[in-house]
């Protein structure tokens, strides 16, 4: 890759926005599986027992 070329600072800037995107994600997706976790973890404490 040329560092010297005109448009580098463009192709930096979309690595960057590409990787906060993915970053995000991730993150997106682990915050919501603790979610989902604690939510099935309740159902089942509040889940009356079978005889």
């Amino acid at each position: 890759m040329d560092l010297t070329a005109a448009h580098i600072a463009f192709v930096i800037a979309a690595y960057a926005a590409s990787f906060a995107g993915l970053a995000a994600l991730v993150l997106f997706i682990f915050l919501r599986d603790r979610k989902l976790k604690r939510q099935a973890a309740a159902l089942d404490r509040d889940r009356p027992s079978a005889p």
